[in-house]
């Protein structure tokens, strides 16, 4: 099921925002503004490292947000896969999880995240992560099928 989640998330992000699957089209839209994120603790391992992150400020649609990240080498160390849990609370009265997958590779310094989430509220979210260990921010665009 990873696997499969993987390619989907591969497969979305390098072909154009439009897919072409038994003659229907698979158009994307931006879910929220781009937001940022603080990159609370980076703990680099052997096998894996787990970056954990919080939204600077309040995101658009989901409010106040926690992730953490726990990425796979490849056999180059220069990206491989990975899986995410995130919590959400757009209000005090509400809490929202994801769960998900995806491909990372570095750019430089830079790390570049793709991911699909299944939301608790039903959503399945597209995410593009771009991280920047050196200032310990990253940015994130959250998509949706229209």
């Amino acid at each position: 099921m990873i696997k499969k989640l993987l390619l989907m998330s591969a497969l979305i992000f390098a072909l154009p925002s439009q897919l072409f699957a038994d003659h229907h089209a698979l158009a994307l839209e931006a879910r929220q503004p781009q937001s940022n994120l603080d990159l609370i603790s980076i703990e680099i391992g052997s096998e894996l490292t787990t970056i954990v992150a919080e939204a600077a400020q309040d995101m658009e649609v989901y409010g106040r947000v926690y992730m953490t990240f726990k990425l796979s080498y490849n056999s180059t160390n220069t990206g491989g896969t990975y899986t995410f849990e995130g919590r959400a609370y757009p209000d005090q009265d509400t809490a929202i999880s994801g769960s998900g997958a995806g491909i990372w590779r570095r750019d430089g310094t830079m790390l570049v995240l793709d991911q699909l989430v299944a939301v608790s509220n039903g959503t399945v979210n597209l995410d593009r992560i771009v991280m920047n260990p050196f200032t310990r921010t990253a940015t994130i665009d959250v998509y949706i099928r229209e």
